[in-house]
């Protein structure tokens, strides 16, 4: 379980309210940044205003806390920042947060976290416009029973989950087979969500961190009552080796016949 002083400060994140970020924090607090000196402040006056703009740049900022460990009032930490800047790339963070807590509130950190790079792509989208309704095609994404109508690789089998998606950090789990591995069942975290426009989640072993691939659908109504579909893989957060050179692990072709497969369900 997450110590409470690093819980409050992710959901106070991915609230997106400044203040509420800054409530976080002791009023005489200090941060700094090894990588980067210039930009260390102090008080929680300033961590409003530094999370003003950085919100204004990111505006679908997720955080999450990767992994952490205490020792007393000492915090370590493992954050990754993942957001949209307005160009559409994909923004990525990643790295350590050392804090240290006095009365609940963080008085003091160091941050660590710095952009990812990876050689080649780290994404394959897809688009196409669908004779359909947004409010149709977004019932069909979000029920986990429907998936396997959308598969193009032949690994889905059927949703062991039966209720339909409602929001980010819910959970669905998937029985999958592939002549490699057998039978075996990946737990899918929604990590994107908002009703009609958008939906996202990411795949990975029951009990396990997600390895850092995400699926997101993203659905834009047309002038013609028609709505253009487009689905995004990335794969830009997948770190561990082994992984890395079996990348992607779904193809462009694949992403394509989803699509195909997606038409056909919201006849």
């Amino acid at each position: 379980m997450l110590p409470q002083a690093l819980q409050s400060l992710r959901d106070a994140i991915n609230s997106h309210v400044p203040e509420r970020i800054a409530g976080c924090f002791t009023e005489d607090y200090v941060a700094e940044r090894p990588l980067r000196p210039a930009e260390g402040f102090i008080g929680s006056g300033e961590v409003a205003a530094n999370w003003t703009k950085i919100l204004a740049g990111l505006p679908d900022l997720r955080v999450e806390i990767l992994r952490h460990a205490q020792n007393g009032d000492e915090l370590w930490s493992e954050w990754e920042y993942r957001g949209t800047a307005p160009t559409g790339a994909t923004v990525l963070l990643r790295g350590p947060v050392i804090l240290t807590t006095r009365e609940g509130r963080i008085a003091w950190a160091r941050f660590y976290p710095d952009p990812v790079t990876m050689e080649g792509p780290t994404h394959t989208t897809v688009s196409r416009v669908l004779d359909a309704p947004a409010e149709r095609i977004f019932t069909v994404l979000r029920d986990p029973r429907r998936h396997p109508e959308l598969d193009a690789t032949g690994r889905l089998r059927h949703a062991e989950t039966s209720q339909p998606l409602t929001a980010v950090g819910d959970f669905f789990i998937m029985a999958m087979h592939s002549e490699e591995h057998g039978d075996y069942r990946f737990e899918n975290r929604v990590v994107a969500f908002t009703e009609n426009q958008v939906i996202g989640w990411a795949p990975g072993q029951p009990g396990q961190r997600p390895p850092g691939h995400r699926f997101t659908w993203k659905l834009t109504p047309t002038d013609d009552g028609r709505t253009e579909v487009t689905q995004i893989y990335d794969w830009a957060a997948v770190t561990h080796p082994a992984h890395l050179v079996r990348l992607p692990v779904v193809s462009a072709d694949e992403l394509e016949a989803s699509l195909t497969h997606l038409a056909a369900a919201v006849v």
